[in-house]
């Protein structure tokens, strides 16, 4: 499925820094989100790399991390309700654990998943633990676990 017609207005990004390309998943029970990554789509930080013997082109690391931030705001807004048009706004506090076991390749699209682990507010701030797991032809490409905080500032 598409992006959600109004996922413009929830980000605080543009579409040029969401490198999401369709969404899979947005599941409530599971407090989830999957979604489709092109990786021929990713722009500039791919088309200035400089490809070598033994370290082609590929997704770079920094592509991963943003699009940390764009399935957080993707679950955070249509899974547990926090839209930036209802007032929220939210960023990354922590990046727990993060690894990268295997380079990823352009050409092959990413499966890239976020689910809410643990979900907690402490005065009008809530607390999202996220766990993220990117695959690209069944080979794990990003594993990690970030914490990011959400409010309405006032």
């Amino acid at each position: 499925m598409a992006l959600p017609p109004d996922f413009a207005e929830q980000s605080l990004y543009g579409p040029e820094a969401w490198f999401i390309h369709d969404v899979l998943t947005l599941d409530r029970e599971a407090q989830r989100v999957v979604a489709f990554v092109d990786t021929t789509q990713l722009g500039p930080l791919v088309d200035a790399q400089h490809a070598v013997p033994g370290h082609p082109k590929h997704v770079p690391g920094a592509v991963c991390v943003q699009l940390t931030g764009t399935l957080a705001t993707l679950l955070s807004a249509y899974v547990l309700d926090m839209r930036r048009t209802d007032g929220w706004v939210g960023f990354g506090t922590h990046i727990h654990e993060a690894r990268f076991p295997t380079l990823g390749e352009i050409g092959p699209p990413v499966e890239a998943a976020c689910t809410a682990k643990k979900v907690r507010s402490f005065r009008g701030t809530t607390f999202v633990r996220y766990a993220y797991h990117y695959t690209q032809e069944g080979r794990d490409l990003y594993v990690a676990e970030h914490t990011g905080a959400w409010f309405r500032p006032e």
